[in-house]
């Protein structure tokens, strides 16, 4: 015999969710990046349709609410590497990938909201060595399902590795005469698209950060 969920179990699971995001957020804010595989896998849960499992959003019949985009458009005439959604914040001794969460430049967020395909399929990341292109979707995707949100596989797509190990996005900082790689481009992308998300959920639920 099986159970089926009520829209109140559902909606209790949706504040559970929320709950996950913002904890984990707060977390990687605090200086723990790790904590964006968490939020991959929360996003995934929430979002990702594959075969008969359907997303919550899903489940609520939510998908078609609108989401918040904070990533710059790729312009493909442009041939430096492509970070739509991090900054990179320049330091005296270390640079660093930042997620600019609300405090970006101006021009940032002054896009209307997009429906779900276009903003889960945007392209939001180019890498410079291969010019391989990166949606939300492929990105949260390979973390959650192959690199340890929710499973680890043996190998991981030559792509992902690129950007992940060997810096194919390309940019650089100098400290005391060497050449280091900015590295985490990944996990902090996936914090960026996390503050999309908590953000189009508070619009849509207001009492659910509660």
């Amino acid at each position: 015999m099986t159970y089926k969920q009520t829209t109140a179990d559902l909606k209790k699971a949706l504040q559970e969710q929320f709950y996950f995001l913002e904890s984990s957020a707060n977390a990687f804010d605090a200086g723990n990046k790790i904590e964006a595989k968490r939020l991959a896998n929360t996003m995934r849960l929430l979002l990702h349709n594959k075969g008969r499992n359907e997303s919550l959003l899903s489940q609520l019949n939510k998908k078609d609410i609108l989401f918040y985009d904070t990533s710059y458009d790729y312009d493909p005439n442009n041939t430096i590497p492509f970070t739509g959604l991090a900054v990179i914040s320049i330091g005296s001794n270390k640079s660093e990938y930042k997620a600019p969460l609300g405090d970006g430049s101006p021009n940032r967020y002054d896009k209307k909201k997009l429906s779900f395909d276009e903003w889960w399929n945007k392209i939001i990341l180019v890498d410079k060595k291969n010019g391989n292109k990166f949606s939300r979707e492929y990105l949260i995707l390979s973390i959650c399902d192959k690199d340890g949100g929710a499973h680890i596989d043996s190998e991981l797509k030559e792509d992902y590795i690129e950007i992940k190990k060997n810096n194919s996005i390309g940019w650089k900082f100098f400290a005391n005469g060497k050449e280091n790689p900015i590295t985490d481009i990944e996990l902090v992308s996936v914090r960026q698209i996390a503050y999309e998300l908590i953000k189009t959920l508070r619009d849509e639920f207001i009492n659910y950060s509660k």
